[in-house]
């Protein structure tokens, strides 16, 4: 599903999750500066803004705190958006990642239209209408907007 290995740069969103792109020969992963929100350790601010704003990606991967399928993707921090749009308007590609319990939510500060991210990671659980009632409603609406689904 994903390209073959190359040479890439890539930047996650949240500082507690490990880029996998360290471990494929020639690629990097970048982290940029910001202040650490308590709790989440996602680097926010008028410096992490600065900083993403004056780079380019290949591949961006972004958690998201919701995924709705009229709403889109959204966050609960209005700061945590903010970098997230930035990401994305830097990015060649984007990748979110998201447990089911994301899907059918609208967050409260939008991100982006469903369309805006190229490929979405979930558990397989994200279509059992029984534990996820928003799930299979979403990944149709992520599938019908051209995004690439991937449930592991």
């Amino acid at each position: 599903m994903w390209p073959a290995a190359r040479r890439s740069r890539s930047r996650c969103s949240a500082c507690r999750r490990r880029c996998a792109s360290p471990t494929v020969p020639g690629s990097t992963c970048w982290w940029w500066g910001g202040r650490s929100r308590p709790g989440e350790r996602s680097l926010v601010g008028p410096l992490a803004l600065r900083t993403l704003e004056s780079l380019a990606f290949d591949r961006f991967v972004m958690s998201i705190g919701g995924v709705h399928a009229e709403h889109g993707w959204s966050e609960f921090s209005l700061d945590d958006a903010a970098v997230k749009q930035a990401g994305l308007a830097q990015a060649a590609t984007t990748i979110a990642v998201a447990d089911a319990t994301k899907l059918g939510v609208r967050a409260f500060s939008k991100v982006a239209d469903l369309g805006a991210v190229d490929a979405f990671v979930t558990d397989a659980a994200a279509d059992d209408p029984e534990t996820h009632p928003g799930g299979p409603q979403t990944l149709r609406a992520l599938r019908d907007a051209g995004v690439r689904v991937a449930m592991i």
